[in-house]
Order: structure tokens, then C-alpha cells, then sequence
């Protein structure tokens, strides 16, 4: 028998090779911890639970109440609370999971350990789920600084409630200013989603404001549903300019509250919501453990590139194929978990299969939908697409309330998934 390796009886059944970390007794629990609470961090959370008899599970999350990003435009419709998107981490504690509440300021990969506020904590095993980080100055005027003036409202959090009050101060004649980023980014249909909600919550209110969506690029996710939902709800409300009709944004005079478009042409508008362009959090790079604005990382373990007994889940991941959502931060965070267990309990790595469901809204009774199957490559380098299907083109309200109906189930089954009993 190998002198490095101990049996333990697995409450699945049998026994299985365990492997002994160095200088510890037999019985020790090797410790996963998971940094970010939301839908990929806890939702490996919630699967790695099964196997807490086995493991010592600990979450670090700088929040006590986190805030969905799904969801959160419906806020700017008015007709969603932003306390229905909150939720807390105490049926996780129910469960046995230690939770840490303070902010990680570093990760030292080589010592396994995580540099906290006041405190270090040691890992055996880390999954980062710590969703994105903005690139500032992309746009030149608008900097971190300038965000507190025009809010983005990406980041869950009541950031939301900042944009809503400026949309509730309109009037008619009001400019709405919506600038989305490039590619890749958090939520790919969501700026459109956002123009929808604003227009509806205008339009109910009988306000005869402009919203405009200036844009970096040439088409968008979703975009032939939008345009039809758009002229059948919202005609003349808003208006999509692309990057080849001259809606790239070079930069903004905060002051004025006014655009600048590469072509020179000056907008003002009463509300100016600037979308960042996006890279992975800050921490993973600061802590040396990346160097460019994605992390890679192996699609069937989620292990991070050249950090070894490090995985990364959800929006901070190149995921090939997979856009960043709340719905593939859920489906990775499940994958992960298990291989990471198998990786632990030295069972063989399964060939993870993914699923994403992007739901929008452009009104509150009428969304649509596009659902996309991804497996890993035959190399196994990367993941790809098993191809997608979409609401249908024709503009239809009973179908149209069927895709809003699901939305709000697949929130709820989610977030009792990650949040519930």
C-alpha cells in the first residue's frame, strides 16, 4: 500500500482511495473553500454540500445580503422590488457551511492561502467565483470616479435604485442615454432588456421620453426579438445605433451630461447609463494568477491554467462558446463541483455537458428566450455548442407571457437552489 494514501469508507458505498494531504492525520477533512456567493459559487456550494460529512466547506463573500443581477432591470420597470432580489446566506449556515463575511485582498497561490481583511485563511482546494471587473478610461471622460455620477448598475446591489430614481425624474421630451460595451461581457442582452424596461415604465406613466442605445458594435444578442418587440410596444421610444451608422461613443463631458460620438456629433441627455467593457475581477489579477482580462481555464475540471488546485467559475472564465450568465454560472458551478469531488475522492472525471437559457423581458407580461446546449471540445481545450433555440420571430402575447411565466420560474428554482433550505 502506498505510504502517502489512507482508506476511508464513502457513504456512497465501497471504499475509495483517499488521498492523505502531507502532515495531517488520517481523519483530516480537506478544506474547498469558495470565494463569491452568487449563482456559480453557490450553486458549486450547494453540490459540494452533499459531500460535507467528507469536507470542510467554507464560503467568502464580502456581503451579508447578496443582490441578483437577474432581475434587476425589472426594478427599472417599477414593477419589482429590488427586496425581491435579496437574499441572504443563513440556510447555508444551517447546513454547516462556515461563512466569512470580509473582503480577500490577495491569494497567495504557492502557500494556499487567502489574505483576508484582518485574518489569512488556508485552502487544500479554492473555487473564485467573483464574477467581473470594469476596464476604466475606455471612454475617455468616464472613469471609476464618473460612476458615481452616472451609476452602471451591473453589479447587482441597489446600484439599480440610483439609475431608477433618475428614470422616475423624468419627464416628456427627457433623453435617455444607454452606452452598451463590447464584447465580452456580463449578460450580453441585458442593456436592450434595460432600454425596454425604462421605455415601459415611461410608457405606463405616459411619458414621451427618447431612449437611445449608442453602440460599439454591429449586432447584439436577441436583436431581431427586441427590434419586434420595440415596434410593436414601443414605437418611436428607442432607437439602436450601431457602431456603422456612427454609435460608437469616443467620450462624455460629465459635466453637460452630453456624448460624444466618434462621427463628433454631441448628445445630451437627462440620464446616461455607460456600460463598462468588462475583464476578470480585479483580485484574480492582482493576485498574480492571470495575466490577461480572462482566466483559462481546463472545461472539464475548471482548474485554472498553470494553478494547480485552483478553479474559476462563471463571468471572470473565457468559457468558450458559453456567454457569461447567471444560467452558466449555475450549470459550471454544478460541473465543477462534481469533478472537483472526483478530483479529491480519485474517481474518473466526467465529460461535463452545459446548458444556458437566456430570458428577457421587453415588457412585464411579454420575454422571449434563447437556449444553448454546450459540451467540452474533443480536445478538451475549450467549450462549444450543441447548437440553440429561440422564441419564435412572430410577435405573439400568449407566448410572449409563456417566457415571462418560465423566467420567474427558473429564478425561483434557481435561487432556492443556492439560497433555500
Amino acid at each position: 500500500m502506498n505510504s502517502k494514501r489512507s482508506f476511508i469508507k464513502y457513504f456512497l458505498g465501497g471504499l475509495i482511495g483517499f488521498p492523505l494531504l502531507k502532515g495531517v492525520r488520517a481523519e483530516y477533512k480537506p478544506r474547498v473553500v469558495v470565494i463569491g456567493g452568487g449563482f456559480g459559487g453557490g450553486s458549486c456550494l450547494r453540490y459540494l454540500d452533499s459531500f460535507s460529512d467528507k469536507l470542510d466547506l467554507i464560503l467568502v463573500e464580502k456581503n451579508r445580503n447578496y443582490y441578483t443581477c437577474p432581475f434587476s432591470n425589472y426594478v427599472l420597470g417599477g414593477f419589482r422590488d429590488i427586496n425581491k432580489n435579496k437574499y441572504n446566506y443563513e440556510n447555508l449556515k444551517k447546513r454547516g457551511i462556515n461563512i466569512i463575511n470580509k473582503k480577500v485582498l490577495f491569494i497567495d497561490s504557492e502557500k494556499k492561502k487567502i489574505l483576508l481583511e484582518d485574518t489569512s485563511l488556508s485552502y487544500d482546494w479554492l473555487v473564485l467565483s467573483p464574477g467581473i471587473s470594469f476596464k476604466w478610461d475606455v471612454i475617455e471622460g468616464f472613469n471609476k470616479h464618473q460612476a458615481t455620477k452616472f451609476p452602471i448598475g451591473w453589479s447587482g446591489g441597489k446600484d439599480i435604485l440610483k439609475i431608477f430614481e433618475k428614470v422616475q425624474s423624468l419627464s416628456s421630451g427627457s433623453k435617455v442615454v444607454i452606452v452598451p460595451p463590447d464584447y465580452p461581457y456580463r449578460c450580453p442582452p441585458a442593456p436592450y432588456e434595460r432600454a425596454s424596461m425604462i421605455a415601459y415604465f415611461l410608457k405606463m406613466r405616459k411619458i414621451n421620453a427618447k431612449i437611445l442605445i449608442l453602440d460599439c458594435k454591429d449586432d447584439f444578442t436577441k436583436s431581431k426579438l427586441f427590434f419586434k418587440a420595440w415596434e410593436k410596444l414601443y414605437p418611436d421610444m428607442i432607437e439602436w445605433i450601431p457602431r456603422s451608422k456612427g454609435g460608437k461613443v469616443a467620450s462624455i463631458q460629465p459635466k453637460e451630461n452630453q456624448i460624444i460620438l466618434e462621427s463628433g456629433q454631441k448628445i445630451n441627455a437627462e440620464i446616461v447609463n455607460i456600460i463598462p467593457e468588462q475583464k476578470a475581477s480585479d483580485l484574480i489579477r492582482n493576485s498574480g494568477l492571470i495575466n490577461g482580462d480572462w482566466c483559462t481555464i481546463n472545461p472539464k475540471t475548471f482548474e485554472l491554467k498553470g494553478n494547480k488546485n485552483i478553479h474559476v467559475i462563471g463571468d471572470s472564465i473565457d468559457a468558450g462558446d458559453m456567454p457569461k450568465s447567471a444560467f452558466s454560472a449555475n450549470s459550471q458551478g454544478k460541473a465543477c463541483a462534481e469533478n472537483l469531488i472526483n478530483i479529491i475522492f480519485e474517481k474518473k472525471l466526467s465529460n461535463p455537458v452545459f446548458l444556458n437559457t437566456c430570458y428577457s423581458l421587453a415588457a412585464e407580461e411579454y420575454g422571449f428566450a434563447i437556449s444553448s446546449w454546450y459540451r467540452v471540445s474533443s480536445v478538451d481545450d475549450r467549450i462549444v455548442s450543441l447548437g440553440s433555440k429561440s422564441s419564435p420571430l412572430k410577435w405573439d402575447m400568449v407566448v410572449g407571457k409563456r417566457e415571462a411565466d418560465e423566467s420567474y420560474q427558473w429564478y425561483t428554482s434557481v435561487t432556492d437552489e443556492i439560497f433555500g433550505d
